[in-house]
C-alpha cells in the first residue's frame, strides 16, 4: 500500500531555502526577495510575456518606451546662464518648444535680456534671441521639428542685460523616431466668401 505524504507549507518562517547550499527566498508583508547563499539580491530572469495576466521582461518594457511621447521641464531664472537640460537619441525629434514667462522681469527702460532654446550644435535653434520679450508675461511657442540623425544635447541660454529678476518655464517635447509626422502641404487661396455666412474677408 502505498503511502501519500503531504508537505503543507503554510506558517513556515520568513525564509525558505531551496536546497542545502542553494539560494533561498525571503519575504515579508510587503516584498519577497530572492537571493543567493551570500544574501546577495537576485534579479529574476523571466521570459518575454506572451499573455496579459504574465509579467513583462526589461526589453520589452524600453521597446515599448521607444514610443513614448517625452516632456522635458526646465525652470529658469534670469540669471541662470547657459546649461545643458537633456540628451536625446539618434531618430529623436523636437515636437514643439514653450517657454513660459509667468511675470514681466524687473529691468530698466532699456534690456539685453534674452532667451534661446536649441542644442550644443546651434543654441538657438528653437527659441531665437528676438522671439520672445521678456519684460512682458506670456507663453511663447515654437513649433519647429527637428529630428535628430544622431544623438544630441538640448542647451537653454538666458543672458542677462540689465533685469535684476525674473523666472521662466522651459518646456520641450520630443518623440522617439517611431513617431512619424506627414507633411499634407499648405493652403495656397483663402475662402473670402461663403453661401450662408456672406462676405467673411
Amino acid at each position: 500500500m502505498a503511502t501519500v505524504k503531504k508537505y503543507n507549507l503554510a506558517g513556515v518562517s520568513t525564509s525558505l531555502e531551496l536546497g542545502k547550499q542553494g539560494s533561498y527566498i525571503s519575504g515579508n508583508s510587503s516584498a519577497i526577495g530572492f537571493y543567493t547563499s551570500g544574501d546577495a539580491l537576485q534579479k529574476i530572469a523571466i521570459a518575454d510575456a506572451t499573455a496579459s495576466t504574465q509579467a513583462i521582461t526589461k526589453a520589452q518594457l524600453d521597446a515599448t518606451a521607444d514610443d513614448l511621447v517625452q516632456h522635458v521641464t526646465v525652470d529658469l531664472a534670469y540669471d541662470s546662464g547657459t546649461s545643458n537640460v537633456a540628451t536625446v537619441a539618434a531618430g529623436s525629434r523636437i515636437l514643439s518648444v514653450t517657454v513660459d514667462v509667468p511675470t514681466a522681469w524687473t529691468s530698466g527702460s532699456s534690456t539685453g535680456d534674452f532667451i534661446e532654446v536649441g542644442d550644443t550644435s546651434n543654441g538657438s535653434r528653437f527659441i531665437r534671441a528676438g522671439d520672445m520679450d521678456v519684460t512682458k508675461g506670456g507663453q511663447y511657442h515654437s513649433q519647429y521639428q527637428y529630428e535628430y540623425s544622431s544623438a544630441g544635447t538640448l542647451r537653454v541660454g538666458v543672458t542677462n542685460g540689465a533685469a535684476s529678476a525674473g523666472v521662466a518655464t522651459v518646456s520641450i517635447v520630443l518623440a522617439s523616431d517611431s513617431v512619424t509626422v506627414t507633411d499634407y502641404g499648405l493652403i495656397n487661396n483663402a475662402q473670402n466668401s461663403n453661401s450662408d455666412l456672406g462676405n467673411i474677408a
